[in-house]
């Protein structure tokens, strides 16, 4: 006879089956990151933390079984349930083995249902505008294909029970028992769901926590099955010394976090469900309500005050860390970030008495391609193996190419009017900041403007959704042709590319017929996640990867008519080209896809080409940032971009070294995505990320870990320390 279930072994069951899974994930997580860097015991630490974080969890779990549990085995009787519809107890052999065959089978089918009904729900949902809409709609989903599938699985079973006694009369199958064969059906199932849920694209998302959780439910479960059967009903010592250590291990990890350094790195950025529950117990712990917690190095220096930290916008000389950073920044902090160069962009060189005077700076057009989403380590001229851009190779064999650039932000809504005005995120003046698509104000100047104030004509050709969502974009635009652009849905399978290219060429031609110089603008949307393979140009195979570079080559095959029309006698010799990208993308480097998540590498460095008229083809190795642009084309038509940012590289046009500089990039919060991230680079390959939300920083040295994979802070406490500084004062100046 079973014992009964009592809400001790319902405890006791969830935080075992969880106390394995946190040694799962410590095993997980020490074999691919530098916990041990700093030692043994900042190893042991973080396994003692890792442990005391999920087994809160498990306590949390097990509390919910003690509630729920024992009065539902009590009331519901599930043995005698099994044993009257999934594994028959009366009947003859031949008849349990069917009746068992039947309602696994019936099972599988109701789970089927279940599956489909949600995953329907969740490709409906993909679509949606608002994310919070997002979840509510696939839980609803979720439970209508519950209800169907259990509605389903009577008829099912029933039918499930009249084949098994034609095909197997005696209960076997080859001498094998009947259920052996839907059994394994079911194992493969659940072995494809977790194949498909480790290999799907999941974009922004992390599903280790969640997996995690899983796992300890279903681990825990199974612990509390045998235990019914083996454990008696009072717990022996080992139970309870397990359940101390655990508890101490809670406590230590809630109120000694902070003070553990490794830990506190280790877990927000690389930890499964110790993530989530660092997460979860921030929230619950943070006194006044800002979104930050004092406890678990959530980062908020005044948990009484919500009108200090992380969040907050510092006010130099008030005597209050405001945003947690460095301590209050002194007054003179107060300036904006200024570009690092010795002089303005465009300040005019004075000539010496005896030097003639210098030519006027030409009025060439200007053509800015703005290819969305593209890495430059998947272009040939950056060294790719793949011939993914044999077009822009052969391009860029005349042009000046740029290897060390930086966007300064992860995302078209943020990086694009970082481009157009010469200044980072944060210091764009935004209608309103933290929307998802944020409209400028008329107070900012982009290079559209600038190039309009200045005489050119100025024009963009584009289809994308994201010009007609943004307020104030188009400002100092002559003609935007964004013809084609869709809903943000409809984009993901988006193929516009050999509709956009004859447009350009079309508008090239015609603006070259005129005396106006002309500043023009092609942003193709390729290649934009979903990736496509294209069969028109190059498939390299199903893979994620192999999608990215069939978009590539798509992209590149259409680009040919533009670079032909611009080669064209009386337009090549008069106009400047350039040629980059808004930001890159992710292809799980840091364990995520795609774009708009973090500051690191993968999202941040774009290509940069540029073919001036008269200008030898060169590399330049020097640190360049997309807020250059804006300054440097200026510039070189003999314009000014006062309000800019960036710094000219018209220097290395000429084969000059550019001075040496640090860069920022920002990973601004905003509704769809609410982390905030920001990092810095400098000229001689030192970074710095910090994850602002998560109080997490890392240092790496690009010239010896270029994939940003060692934080230099596990073995050196003080790396770094003058640019971390450095990023502090950005910090500090963020205008908020």
């Amino acid at each position: 006879m079973q014992n009964p279930i009592s809400p001790l072994s319902c405890v006791l069951a969830a935080i075992v089956g969880f106390t394995v899974v946190a040694l799962a994930e410590f095993s997980i997580v020490a074999s691919s990151t530098a916990v041990f860097d700093a030692g043994t015991g900042a190893g042991l630490t973080v396994l003692a933390h890792m442990i005391g974080l999920i087994g809160v969890a498990g306590l949390a779990i097990g509390v919910l079984y003690a509630i729920v549990i024992p009065p539902l085995v009590a009331s519901v009787a599930p043995g005698r349930w099994v044993r009257a519809h999934l594994w028959p107890a009366r009947g003859t052999e031949a008849e349990a083995l069917q009746g068992a065959a039947a309602g696994i089978v019936a099972s599988l089918a109701a789970v089927g249902v279940l599956a489909v009904t949600a995953g329907v729900a969740g490709r409906i949902a993909h679509g949606f505008n608002n994310p919070n809409l997002v979840l509510p709609f696939v839980a609803l989903g979720g439970l209508a294909g519950a209800g169907i599938g259990v509605l389903a699985w009577f008829p099912t079973r029933q039918a499930s029970r009249a084949i098994a006694r034609r095909v197997a009369p005696s209960g076997r199958l080859a001498g094998l028992p009947a259920p052996l064969l839907p059994t394994l059906l079911v194992a493969l199932a659940g072995a494809f769901v977790v194949y498909r849920l480790s290999s799907i694209d999941l974009g922004a998302y992390k599903l280790g926590g969640l997996q995690a959780l899983v796992a300890g439910v279903a681990l825990s479960l199974v612990l509390l099955a045998v235990a019914r059967e083996r454990t008696p009903v009072r717990p022996g010592p080992v139970s309870l010394i397990w359940l101390l250590v655990v508890a101490a291990c809670g406590g230590w990890a809630i109120l000694g976090f902070g003070d553990a350094p490794v830990s506190a790195r280790i877990i927000p950025g690389e930890g499964h469900l110790s993530r989530l529950m660092v997460q979860r117990l921030r929230a619950v712990f943070d006194g006044d309500g800002d979104g930050y917690s004092a406890l678990l190095a959530g980062g908020d220096c005044d948990d009484d005050d919500p009108k200090v930290g992380p969040h907050a916008r510092e006010i130099p000389g008030n005597g209050i860390d405001d945003n947690c950073v460095g301590g209050d920044a002194p007054l003179e902090d107060i300036a904006d970030v200024a570009p690092a160069s010795a002089a303005p962009p465009s300040a005019p060189v004075a000539a010496g008495p005896t030097e003639a005077p210098a030519p006027p700076p030409p009025r060439n057009n200007v053509v800015v391609i703005l290819i969305d989403t593209l890495r430059p380590d998947h272009l040939g001229l950056y060294g790719y193996e793949r011939a993914t851009s044999p077009n822009i190779d052969a391009w860029a064999k005349d042009a000046v190419v740029f290897d060390d650039v930086w966007a300064q932000a992860p995302n078209t809504p943020r990086s694009m009017p970082s481009i157009f005005t010469g200044r980072y995120p944060s210091r764009i003046q935004w209608v309103e900041r933290y929307a998802n698509y944020g409209s400028l104000k008329p107070e900012n100047e982009s290079i559209f403007e600038v190039f309009q104030a200045g005489g050119w004509r100025t024009e963009v050709v584009s289809a994308h959704w994201y010009f007609e969502r943004a307020g104030g974009i188009k400002d100092g635009v002559d003609l935007w042709d964004n013809q084609g652009f869709t809903t943000i849905k409809e984009s993901n399978t988006q193929t516009i590319a050999h509709e956009l290219t004859p447009r350009a060429v079309a508008r090239i031609e015609a603006l070259s017929a005129g005396e106006q110089p002309f500043f023009l603008l092609v942003h193709y949307f390729e290649p934009h996640g979903r990736y496509m393979n294209q069969p028109s140009a190059t498939v390299f195979g199903k893979e994620l990867v192999d999608k990215y570079d069939s978009e590539i080559s798509y992209v590149d095959k259409h680009l040919a008519p533009l670079f032909a029309a611009l080669d064209k006698p009386g337009v090549k010799e008069k106009t400047t080209v350039v040629i980059t990208a808004d930001h890159g993308e992710a292809f799980k480097e840091h364990g995520l896809y795609f774009h708009g998540r973090t500051v690191y590498h993968e999202e941040l460095r774009v290509p940069l080409a540029v073919r001036v008229p008269g200008v030898a083809p060169r590399r330049v190795p020097d640190l360049t940032g997309l807020i250059d642009l804006l300054p440097s084309l200026a510039e070189h038509v003999g314009l000014k971009a006062a309000r800019a940012q960036g710094r000219s590289f018209l220097p290395a046009l000429k084969g000059d070294a550019l001075p040496a500089r640090t860069l920022f990039g920002e990973q601004l919060p905003y509704p769809n995505y609410q982390t905030h991230m920001v990092g810095v680079v400098r000229s001689d390959g030192l970074r710095v990320v910090r994850n602002v939300t998560d109080n997490v920083t890392e240092v790496f040295d690009l010239k010896a870990d270029p994939k940003e994979k060692t934080n230099l802070l596990g073995a050196d406490p003080a790396a770094a320390e003058d640019l971390r500084q450095a990023l502090d004062r950005f910090l500090d100046a963020d205008p908020g």
